[in-house]
């Protein structure tokens, strides 16, 4: 049942008139109030181009109150919410097992997606639900990796392809937090839907926006164990990738780590003439969007070059502008990264069968 929550004033004042209609801000559902209600609050608390404009949630009590927190409507059902004309677009932060056909058919009834990572377990699915984008001529973006790549990740681009670095041998990559989870029955439970959790949790940042700069992934191995958290699936993981061009990848996650310096996401790419490195400069607290992003490059004969970014502006965070932008068709906008997105999927699928397995899988 839709809800309304605030009593209609009778001296409503008119809708502000935007003589360009792509200037017109984007009113996003939230479809899914757990993880959803974090990203609904850093929109509301930063107004922009997109603005929260409901709260769906099969708990509709949960989504109740944090529709009332907002003072936005609520949604009981996807049905429902889907059926509703003036919903434009929809911010799908449910968990990642089957969200390929929960995106194909918001796609098919005409609504605008954003997402988040991981996108899917399936690249299969993966691909069926960019089909639908392209079909039905709806925008699909997430955050990880992003169709518009944020500053650290441009820079990082820059000087791999337009500077004589060489190929690249090596990536070591490292991110942790200080987790005192407890079992709940959520995917985070199953090892199936959300293998080596760390890895998927908090490392695939690192698969979604990173990886693909070595190259083509060869081979998956994982390492996993259970230090102390009360989740069924290991909390201390780390992989290794074997690229065709005989690069190495190593990535470490954890949630057993507190040192005061979570979510660092610290990365080194060593090429055979220079080292790139990237890490996150904290503003503290789990909200991100004040933090920035640190990227150097240091070669022989050079001064290291340096790039700190704006606040919120690193790979990983969400790209509203560039939502809006492709919704509205504005030129130049990117409405979909269908390739690297499934990319990612696939190297997230060798992970899962190879922490499932215990053996190297490609």
């Amino acid at each position: 049942m839709k809800t309304s929550l605030a009593e209609p004033s009778t001296l409503t004042a008119p809708p502000a008139l935007h003589p360009d209609p792509a200037a017109r801000p984007l009113g996003l559902v939230i479809l899914g109030a757990n993880f959803g209600a974090k990203i609904a609050r850093q929109l509301a608390a930063a107004p922009g181009g997109v603005r929260v404009a409901g709260i769906c949630d099969l708990d509709l009590a949960k989504a109740r109150a944090l529709g009332n927190e907002l003072g936005v409507p609520t949604y009981g059902s996807l049905d429902e919410l889907l059926a509703d004309p003036g919903v434009e677009a929809i911010g799908v932060f449910t968990g990642p097992s089957g969200r390929g056909k929960l995106l194909e058919r918001i796609l098919a009834a005409g609504k605008h997606v954003m997402t988040t990572k991981p996108f899917e377990l399936d690249p299969a699915e993966a691909e069926r639900a960019f089909a639908a984008a392209a079909r039905y001529g709806r925008v699909l973006h997430l955050n990880s990796p992003a169709p518009v790549p944020a500053a650290d990740l441009a820079r990082m681009r820059t000087w791999l392809t337009d500077y004589d670095l060489g190929q690249p041998v090596s990536l070591h990559a490292r991110t942790w937090a200080d987790y005192r989870e407890k079992a709940d029955g959520s995917w985070y439970d199953d090892p199936k839907r959300c293998p080596a959790g760390p890895l998927f949790r908090l490392g695939v940042y690192f698969l979604s926006d990173f990886a693909g700069l070595l190259g083509r992934p060869l081979e998956v191995q994982v390492q996993q164990t259970r230090v102390r958290t009360g989740r069924p699936t290991p909390d201390n993981a780390q992989m290794t990738i074997t690229y065709e061009n005989g690069a190495l990848a190593a990535i470490f996650s954890s949630f057993c780590i507190g040192d005061g310096q979570a979510y660092r996401d610290e990365l080194v790419i060593g090429c055979e003439r220079g080292t790139i490195r990237r890490w996150m400069e904290r503003a503290g607290g789990i909200e991100m969007d004040q933090d920035r992003a640190v990227v150097e490059l240091q070669r022989p004969g050079h001064p290291i070059e340096r790039l700190v970014t704006a606040p919120g502006d690193f790979a990983g965070w969400y790209g509203w502008k560039a939502f809006h932008a492709a919704v509205r068709g504005l030129p130049g906008s990117v409405p979909t990264n269908a390739e690297a997105t499934i990319a990612s999927v696939r190297l997230l699928a060798a992970l899962g069968r190879a922490a499932l397995s215990g053996q190297t899988t490609v």
